[in-house]
């Protein structure tokens, strides 16, 4: 007699997993909220559904918590009610959606990879309808977002992501002006972006970031400013697009057309460029991959972790832009303790020169596209 064959095991909707994979323990969480959501308004009415959530949330911190959560994990799952279950989620939360904007956040930092297609998408229309309704903190959640952009690729995933983002801060014009960060983050990233934008398909999306970034350093060029010197790599390297061209001239020779307060390319060029800012142009995983290579691989036994990083990262011709990139993020951000500068974990030089020597591309270029920087 033959075995039974195993019990497949049943896929989540939240994220993409294999049989080998353990059950996610955020997704497990998020799906019983789901659970008590929907035995809290099962065959009632729409108004019925709301006064039984509205009851349960003042029982406590904890039912306040499942009932939002709940309500969070539908919108991501199931589109067509999504609408109605963020009505009901701004009527029934207490604390200003904080609880939410933690866990967006969560899932960006740690999980959004692994997001299915459809609670992909749902999740930027989430974060969409969040800086409609003015969220406070929403700004923050909208850069991480930004974070998730990766350089170097052209794929179809993060092109998407890219406009729907971009479209976003276009939409919402108004509420972008009112955080100066977000305006600096907003223009770094796409200033970097529109690098990888210039084959003919890409040209309608390159020509709204061009216009979103002109806009944002003709109207709120002080607040671009804190960006540092960064800045005038990011604007010499997209310098040839005419109308960036004319930005790149007022920045040289008309400071002042900019802003009355900016004396010249100088004063940029004497602002240190803050690490936030190297650190926001390479995704969560690549951060963390690149920290583990700093901070536990064993000089020497590097190898397959760099071949792995290249594989996933640096396989194609549009990916090389990116090691200037991690370069940089290398030179700025990365400062190891003097415990592991003394021990035998992979040097900082040692990973620089491994994205030197593996690039098609001129060493001397990829010097010179990085600022430049001394580790």
């Amino acid at each position: 007699m033959e075995p039974a064959p195993a019990k497949a095991k049943p896929q989540g909707r939240l994220l993409v997993s294999t049989q080998l994979d353990a059950k996610d323990e955020l997704e497990e969480r998020l799906e019983r909220c789901v659970g008590i959501v929907q035995s809290l308004t099962n065959g009632l009415s729409e108004r019925e559904a709301n006064d039984a959530l509205t009851a349960n949330v003042c029982k406590g911190q904890q039912q306040h918590e499942e009932v939002c959560l709940g309500l969070f994990t539908l919108v991501l799952t199931e589109p067509t009610q999504a609408q109605r279950c963020y009505r009901d989620l701004t009527l029934v939360n207490r604390d200003g959606m904080n609880g939410i904007l933690v866990k967006i956040n969560q899932i960006l930092m740690e999980k959004f990879l692994k997001l299915q297609d459809a609670p992909r998408t749902q999740l930027v229309w989430l974060v969409r309808e969040l800086v409609k309704s003015s969220m406070m903190g929403t700004d923050g959640v909208v850069m991480t977002l930004l974070k998730q952009i990766a350089g170097g690729d052209i794929s179809s995933k993060n092109l998407w992501l890219a406009e729907s983002v971009l479209d976003i801060l276009l939409d919402q014009k108004e509420w972008v002006l009112k955080s100066g960060m977000l305006i600096a983050m907003s223009v770094y990233t796409y200033l970097r972006l529109i690098v990888d934008h210039g084959a003919p398909n890409l040209l309608t999306l390159r020509q709204k970031e061009v216009d979103f970034c002109i806009s944002m350093l003709r109207e709120k060029f002080m607040d671009c400013l804190i960006i540092g010197r960064d800045l005038v790599r990011l604007l010499q390297n997209v310098a040839r697009i005419p109308e960036m061209e004319l930005v790149w001239k007022d920045l040289l020779h008309n400071p002042q057309v900019l802003s009355p307060q900016f004396t010249g390319v100088l004063q940029l060029l004497t602002a240190r460029t803050s690490r936030k800012f190297l650190a926001c142009r390479l995704t969560p995983d690549m951060e963390t991959k690149l920290l583990f290579m700093t901070s536990r691989v064993r000089f020497g036994q590097q190898k397959r972790y760099q071949d792995w990083f290249q594989r996933q990262y640096l396989s194609t011709a549009e990916s090389q832009s990116l090691r200037c990139d991690l370069i940089r993020y290398i030179c700025g951000v990365v400062h190891p303790s003097n415990e592991v500068l003394s021990s035998d974990i992979l040097p900082r030089w040692a990973i620089i020169g491994w994205l030197l020597t593996t690039s098609a591309r001129c060493p001397a270029y990829l010097s010179s596209a990085c600022g430049g920087r001394s580790v």
